[in-house]
């Protein structure tokens, strides 16, 4: 299944996603433009403050619906174009509620580092992996371990596309599979955990060619 530049699904609005590495036309003058690259490092504060509860307080899932329809607002206004606008907004979405949601955190978070901000690199791998899960498909990276109870329960890898390159998680992700693995691992230490990491589900193969232009 070949992924495409998505909508974004903001409750009954919907706005059209512009194509990989691109923010659309707007009438956002320079006063504005500042106003809103501040408003979106605030929405981005706002997210970060409410998860450092555990566990999430249930309604953080409202407040992070709120603050999806903002960006998106901003988005609708032209007013994304920098770096970390680009970065604050794909964190926003990489906390959203579907599989959508998570490819449009990877297209902002991609165009971030097109304007400059090699950090987001690891974003884009994050919200790739969350979307191909959420879609039934194998993750690239390895960013994606999954637990019942956390802190409580065993975690477990959700199945990674084996065929993916370690060069390019290294590139983007700064670790190998074998360091994920290594991640869950310590994850599991102290538990009576099986040897074996992977989680027992089945997904979809994730080839080459599956999303145009990256893999």
């Amino acid at each position: 299944m070949r992924l495409l530049a998505v909508s974004l699904l903001l409750s009954s609005w919907i706005y059209a996603s512009p194509a990989i590495g691109q923010e659309i036309s707007g009438s956002c003058n320079p006063v504005t433009l500042q106003q809103r690259s501040l408003e979106l490092q605030q929405l981005q504060q706002a997210d970060q403050d409410d998860r450092k509860a555990t566990p999430l307080p249930p309604e953080v899932v409202a407040r992070d619906r709120v603050r999806r329809m903002r960006v998106g607002e901003i988005f609708g206004e032209g007013c994304l174009k920098s770096a970390p606008d680009f970065g604050a907004a794909a964190l926003i979405f990489q906390h959203g509620a579907v599989p959508e949601h998570f490819f449009q955190a990877f297209l902002w978070s991609k165009r971030a580092v097109e304007l400059g901000d090699p950090s987001q690199k690891k974003m884009m791998a994050m919200a790739l992996d969350r979307y191909l899960i959420n879609s039934g498909q194998k993750q690239l990276f390895g960013t994606q371990a999954f637990s019942l109870l956390q802190n409580t329960s065993c975690w477990c890898l959700q199945p990674v596309e084996r065929a993916f390159s370690d060069k390019t998680r290294l590139e983007y992700l700064g670790r190998t599979l074998s360091d994920s693995i290594k991640w869950v691992e310590n994850l599991n230490q102290g538990k009576a955990c099986p040897k074996d990491v992977e989680c027992a589900m089945v997904l979809r193969p994730t080839p080459a060619g599956t999303v145009p232009g990256f893999w």
